[in-house]
């Protein structure tokens, strides 16, 4: 299975939902020509702020939405005033690297389980 681009994802999303161009546009505060420059990849991605917006309007995990712009642009963005002091040294020490294939299976299966008990926290 081909991984989409984060504009066929909202392309893909928006057309799922029957929902035009300019309803997206009118959610997130641009244009239904931005939306569409998206969609077509002559954009970059929606900035961090817009995702709980179009995750709201397509119907769509906010996880799902950041891990597609991550991709895009190839790089994580983390704001460290967002993210508590404990939570920024961690993603600084992932960064750096140098840690064992275990290691790193024990932090992601913490972070699936967090993520599983938020998920079922807001059903």
């Amino acid at each position: 299975m081909a991984v989409e681009s984060f504009g066929e994802l909202i392309r893909a999303s928006r057309r799922r939902l029957n929902k035009s161009l300019q309803d997206i546009a009118d959610a997130l505060g641009v244009s239904a020509v931005y939306v569409s420059e998206v969609e077509r990849g002559k954009r970059p991605p929606f900035t961090t702020e817009r995702l709980p917006a179009l995750a709201q309007v397509l119907e769509l995990d906010l996880y799902q939405l950041m891990t597609a712009v991550w991709a895009e642009k190839k790089m994580i963005e983390v704001d460290p005033a967002a993210a508590g002091g404990k939570q920024f040294e961690a993603l600084v020490a992932l960064a750096r690297g140098g840690l064992m294939e275990s290691e790193l299976d024990e932090i992601l299966t913490i972070l699936k389980r967090k993520q599983l008990e938020l998920k079922l926290k807001n059903i």
